[in-house]
C-alpha cells in the first residue's frame, strides 16, 4: 500500500523530473496551509549514516519538511547486493514503518531499475510518477503551449524541427525563451533555427557526459557504444569530452567566484544550455579529480595516437576510470 509521505519518480527527462516535484510541493502546501522546509540531499557519495541524518525530521525546527533526493546511486542499474545496499535498503525500511508526520521524502532515477531491491521497495510503499521522454506528439503539444505561455506562435516547420532535434526538454525550454526575445513578431520564424542549436556532435557528445558526471560508467559505456555504431571515431570523440571538461572547469571557477549564471555566460562566450547544466554538476567534482581526469584525457590521447593498443579498450578504460575519479 502506499505511503502518503513517499514518492518514486522516474525517468531520463529531468524537466518533467522537476515539474513533478514542483506539483507534490504545491500540492502538500496546499494540504498543510503554508509553505513547507524543502530540503535537496547531495546525493554523490552519500553513505548510509548521511541518509540517516537527513531523514531525521523534529517538528521543533519546522512543522513541514519535504526532502529530495535525486538519482541516488544505491537505486541504479550497476548496484549490487553489498552490505552498503543492505544497509541503505535497512534504512529505507526502517523509515517507511515509523514514517514521520509532516515530512514527505521524494527519491528519483533516471532509470526504472526493476531487478534493483530498493526500487521494488520504493514501489510497493510508495507512489510512482514515470517521467519518461514524451512522444513526439506529446511533444508537439509541449512545445506549441510554450510559445503559446509567451503569447507567441512558431511556424509549423520550426515546431517540427524542435521535436525531432533529440533536445530535453530544459534545452528546449530555454531556446524557446530566447527566440521569443530575440524576434518581436507574434509568429517566430523558422529561419530564426540557424545558429542557435549546439552542433550535432555536442549533442550526442552530453549522453556519454551526463554518464560521467553521473558517475554512472554503464550509461557512459551505452553512449560511447551507440556513438561508436554510428560511425564517430575515437580521437573526434576524446577532443569533445577534453571540451567538455574544460567547460566544466571554467564554469567551477567562475561559480566559485560568485558569478551568476548570466554573468558566466556573458563571460567565458558560453551558450546558456552547456553553463547551465555544468553549474548542475560542478559541485560533483573537486579540483583534484578535474587535475586527475585532464591527466588521463591526456593518457589516453598519447596511447591512441602512439601505440598499437586497442582504441576502443582504450575509450573504455577512460569512461570507467573518469566514473571512478573522486
Amino acid at each position: 500500500m502506499a505511503k502518503p509521505g513517499l514518492y518514486y519518480l522516474w525517468g531520463e527527462e529531468a524537466y518533467r523530473i522537476d515539474q513533478e516535484i514542483e506539483d507534490i510541493v504545491r500540492r502538500w502546501q496546499s494540504e498543510w496551509g503554508q509553505e513547507p522546509e524543502l530540503v535537496f540531499i547531495d546525493s554523490s557519495d552519500l553513505n548510509p549514516q548521511q541518509l540517516i541524518e537527513s531523514l531525521e525530521f523534529s517538528p521543533l525546527f519546522a512543522l513541514q519538511r519535504i526532502v529530495v533526493i535525486k538519482r541516488p546511486e544505491f537505486l541504479t542499474k550497476g548496484s549490487r547486493q553489498t552490505s552498503r545496499l543492505r544497509d541503505f535498503q535497512t534504512i529505507l525500511e526502517n523509515y517507511i514503518q515509523q514514517m514521520p508526520i509532516g515530512q514527505i521524502l521524494i527519491l528519483t532515477s533516471d532509470e526504472r531499475n526493476a531487478t534493483n531491491p530498493l526500487v521494488k521497495l520504493l514501489e510497493k510503499h510508495g507512489q510512482v510518477v514515470p517521467c519518461p521522454r514524451l512522444s513526439e506528439k506529446e511533444l508537439t503539444v509541449w512545445v506549441e503551449k510554450q510559445f503559446a505561455d509567451l503569447g507567441r506562435k512558431a511556424h509549423a516547420r520550426l515546431i517540427n524541427r524542435l521535436v525531432r532535434s533529440g533536445q530535453d526538454m530544459y534545452y528546449l525550454k530555454n531556446l524557446i525563451d530566447k527566440l521569443c526575445l530575440m524576434y518581436p513578431d507574434r509568429t517566430i520564424p523558422e529561419s530564426c533555427w540557424e545558429g542557435q542549436m549546439e552542433t550535432r556532435e555536442e549533442i550526442k557528445i552530453f549522453g556519454m557526459i551526463d554518464g560521467i558526471t553521473a558517475r554512472n560508467p554503464q550509461k557512459a559505456l551505452h553512449a560511447y557504444h551507440q556513438l561508436r555504431s554510428q560511425g564517430d571515431e575515437n580521437i573526434p570523440m576524446l577532443a569533445m569530452i577534453n571540451r567538455q571538461f574544460q567547460t566544466l572547469a571554467t564554469v567551477k571557477y567562475y561559480q566559485e567566484k560568485g558569478l551568476s549564471r548570466a554573468e558566466i555566460v556573458q563571460t567565458t562566450g558560453q551558450k546558456d544550455y552547456p553553463v547551465r547544466k555544468m553549474m548542475e554538476i560542478t559541485r560533483n567534482f573537486s579540483w583534484q579529480a578535474l587535475e586527475d581526469i585532464f591527466a588521463l584525457l591526456l593518457e589516453t590521447d598519447v596511447g591512441l595516437k602512439s601505440t598499437s593498443q586497442d582504441s576502443d579498450l582504450l575509450m573504455e578504460m577512460l569512461l570507467v576510470s573518469c566514473c571512478e575519479s573522486k
